[in-house]
């Protein structure tokens, strides 16, 4: 069942919510609004001027599949995340959830499954931190105050991002967008303009 518009669960418990996967994000998005693209989820925030702006929730290389098929009780599984804290989701060879006797973190690259007995299947590895560590930078705002027909940017988030582009507070589309290397994106209009644009 789909449901379009307003519902108030007073409370009550949304039992088995599933998000849509879409190719593309909505055109005119509102705040708060959420997606799941390209394995990620993610959210519509306000930044400045409430423009909204697309932000990951999750992100799909803070994670790993190890398929486990040899037959054993225990599986040794390398997932390579330098983490201190990971969740840990098992699956049997049918694709049906099962739940370990025993998860042990060996170390932060490793994990130990302990089942009750042998079997085959697949493990998901999500990782996460307790440790303190810098949260990763996942987005990028620039601010062009002064007018330019081309707005080379120095984003530095290391790979080449979703880009949103804001002239008066409306999203236009440019003449083009060029991500020229992981770290730098040039955006090409076909007269100067001022604006923001907004990376993720």
């Amino acid at each position: 069942m789909k449901f379009y518009g307003h519902a108030d669960l007073q409370k009550n418990q949304l039992q088995n919510p599933a998000l849509e996967v879409i190719d593309t994000f909505p055109a005119n998005p509102v705040l708060g609004q959420v997606v799941f693209k390209d394995s990620i989820v993610y959210i519509v925030v306000g930044f400045s001027n409430n423009l909204p702006v697309w932000v990951p929730l999750t992100r799909e290389i803070t994670s790993y599949a190890h398929t486990q098929t040899q037959s054993s009780s225990t599986w040794t599984v390398t997932h390579n995340l330098r983490a201190g804290t990971v969740s840990v989701q098992v699956f049997d060879s049918l694709k049906k959830a099962i739940i370990p006797d025993e998860i042990e973190i060996i170390d932060q690259n490793t994990v130990q499954v302990t089942l009750a007995s042998a079997a085959t299947g697949t493990v998901f590895v999500v990782s996460g931190s307790t440790e303190g560590n810098q949260k990763p930078v996942y987005s990028y705002e620039h601010t062009q105050s002064y007018a330019l027909t081309t707005w080379v940017i120095d984003h530095g988030l290391g790979y080449e991002p979703d880009v949103r582009v804001f002239i008066n507070d409306q999203e236009v589309q440019p003449a083009s967008i060029t991500h020229n290397t992981v770290n730098r994106t040039t955006i090409t209009f076909s007269s100067q303009q001022t604006g923001v644009a907004k990376f993720i």
